[in-house]
């Protein structure tokens, strides 16, 4: 009985490449471990073994997601993450933000007896009344730009707005009197033109489109909102 010749080279089946063949052990079929894995995967997906187990990974995630879900605490609606704290809509995650803050300040108040703000109010609105008194408000220098700036807002607002009434008290009350720039309290008794007083901020700017409506406009201090300018919250961190 003759004893079969091994081999000194081998060409893959799949790209044809030589390879060359060991002194013992099975003779290999391809070149390599990815020509041996695409060809089992191009096999798999003709016979419908592939796309037999993708629909069956699929169904078992979507069943284990129906079993954990639960509802959202702001809105209600289901989130397929256990873990997951609060949906991702813009609401929710402004409502968690704000409940954090609030929790944050009465835990302030427990240990040091005050709020947060408090301490500084005094003293910011004493500084801020030296400083408006030493240099004026830009509308007091400049009385024609302000009335022109004013008119171009009102267009804009006019052309953004939409049949829903947009009202400061109540978007400082849904915010809960916190900067959303900042995260910081608002101090409802300082009044404009303080730089830490309240002020209503467009998320998306009218002048980059945005609409002049509810959801579309947060709680800030008036520097932040105008250190902010016409840019995006993403664009103010990057600068």
């Amino acid at each position: 009985m003759t004893q079969a010749t091994r081999p000194a080279f081998i060409n893959c089946e799949r790209c044809g490449a030589e390879k060359a063949v060991g002194r013992s052990g099975p003779i290999p079929t391809y070149c390599s471990a990815a020509c041996r894995a695409a060809t089992k995967y191009a096999r798999s997906k003709e016979d419908g073994r592939y796309d037999a187990a993708l629909a069956a990974a699929r169904q078992r995630t979507a069943d284990r997601r129906a079993a954990n879900a639960r509802p959202c605490p702001f809105c209600g609606a289901p989130m397929a993450n256990p873990r997951s704290k609060r949906c991702g809509a813009a609401e929710c995650r402004r409502a968690a933000y704000a409940e954090w803050m609030r929790e944050w300040q009465h835990a302030y108040k427990a240990e040091h007896g005050h709020w947060y703000h408090r301490r500084y109010a005094a003293q910011q609105r004493e500084y801020d009344r030296r400083r408006y008194r030493e240099r004026p408000h830009w509308r007091v220098s400049y009385p024609a730009m302000g009335s022109l700036v004013d008119a171009r807002r009102r267009a804009r607002v006019e052309a953004a707005s939409g049949m829903e009434a947009v009202v400061p008290a109540e978007v400082y009350a849904r915010d809960g009197w916190i900067c959303r720039l900042c995260w910081l309290p608002i101090d409802p008794e300082i009044a404009w033109p303080s730089p830490m007083s309240a002020s209503m901020d467009h998320i998306i700017p009218l002048s980059r489109g945005g609409l002049h409506s509810m959801i579309n406009v947060q709680s800030a201090h008036l520097s932040c909102n105008s250190s902010k300018g016409d840019h995006l919250a993403v664009e103010r961190i990057k600068l």
